[in-house]
C-alpha cells in the first residue's frame, strides 16, 4: 500500500506528524505492506537560501503579517503538541529560509533509502536546534551522517538534480486539491491532512489497508481528515 505524504521542513506541524504517524506504523500489523514516499512542499518559495535566513519571529509579524499575541498563541499550542510528542521546542529561535536545498537533499537520500532519517534531522535542526537548514555546508553534514558521499551531495547541488521532481511534488498536490501541510495520502483513498494523534494515524492506515486489499480501480472516493497544518503562507493553526 503507498504512503504518500508531502511535507516541509519549516511546518512544526509536519515534524510532530511526522513522529506521530511512524508511531503508528511501529503498531500497525501490516507494517510491512507499505510503500513510503516523502513529497516537497514549499510553504515559501521566496525565502533566502545558502543560509541567508532569519529569525522566524520576524517572518511571521513582518512578512506574514501575524500578531505578536497570536504568534505567541500559536507556538503554545506547538509546545504542547511537542512536548506530547516527546520531541524538543525551540521554535521562537528558529530560522525561516528557503527549503529547495533541504528538499534537494531528501530527494538524493532516497536513492540510498535515508530519507526518513534525513527528514528527521532536518526536522530537528529547525525545530529543535535553531539552526538555518538552507546553509549547504550543514547539509552536506547532514547528508553524510546518513551515509551519503560528500562529492555526491556537493556535485548535486551544483547541478540541477531534482529542481524539476520538486515542481512536479507541489503541482501534483495542488492538482490532488490539497494546499496545506502535512498531507498523508493513503492508497490515494485516505487522507490525513495536518497532525493529529497517533491512534488517529493507525485507524486510518487500518481503514486504508483494508480497503486497499478489498478495493477495485473503479473505487474513486477519498476521505480526508483534517488536524493542525500550515498554509501556503507560512501560518501554522492555532
Amino acid at each position: 500500500m503507498k504512503v504518500e505524504v508531502w511535507t516541509d521542513i519549516m511546518c512544526p506541524y509536519c515534524y510532530i506528524g511526522k513522529m506521530h504517524y511512524e508511531k503508528a506504523v511501529q503498531q500497525f500489523e501490516h507494517a510491512d505492506e507499505v510503500e513510503l514516499e516523502w513529497k516537497a512542499f514549499q510553504l515559501n518559495p521566496d525565502l533566502p537560501d545558502n543560509g541567508a535566513g532569519y529569525p522566524v519571529t520576524e517572518y511571521l509579524m513582518q512578512t506574514a503579517g501575524i500578531t505578536e499575541e497570536k504568534m505567541n498563541q500559536m507556538f503554545a499550542g506547538v509546545k504542547q503538541l511537542a512536548d506530547d510528542a516527546g520531541v524538543g521546542f525551540n521554535l521562537p529561535n528558529a530560522i525561516a529560509a528557503n527549503t529547495h536545498d533541504a528538499h534537494r537533499l531528501i530527494k538524493l537520500a532516497a536513492t540510498i533509502g535515508k530519507d526518513s532519517e534525513v527528514l528527521r534531522r532536518l526536522s530537528k535542526t529547525y525545530f529543535e536546534e535553531g539552526k538555518d537548514y538552507s546553509d549547504r555546508e550543514l547539509l552536506i553534514s547532514i547528508g553524510m551522517d546518513a551515509g551519503l558521499d560528500e562529492l555526491t551531495i556537493r556535485s548535486m547541488f551544483d547541478s540541477d538534480d531534482y529542481r524539476y521532481d520538486i515542481k512536479q511534488d507541489i503541482q501534483e498536490m495542488a492538482n490532488l486539491g490539497f494546499d496545506t501541510v502535512p498531507t498523508f495520502l493513503m492508497d490515494r483513498r485516505q487522507a490525513i491532512v495536518g497532525s493529529e494523534p497517533v491512534d488517529l494515524f493507525l485507524k486510518v492506515l487500518r481503514k486504508a489497508h483494508n480497503h486497499w486489499k478489498k478495493r477495485t480501480d473503479k473505487e474513486k472516493k477519498m476521505t480526508v481528515t483534517r488536524g493542525k497544518s500550515c498554509t501556503v503562507d507560512g501560518i501554522c493553526e492555532i
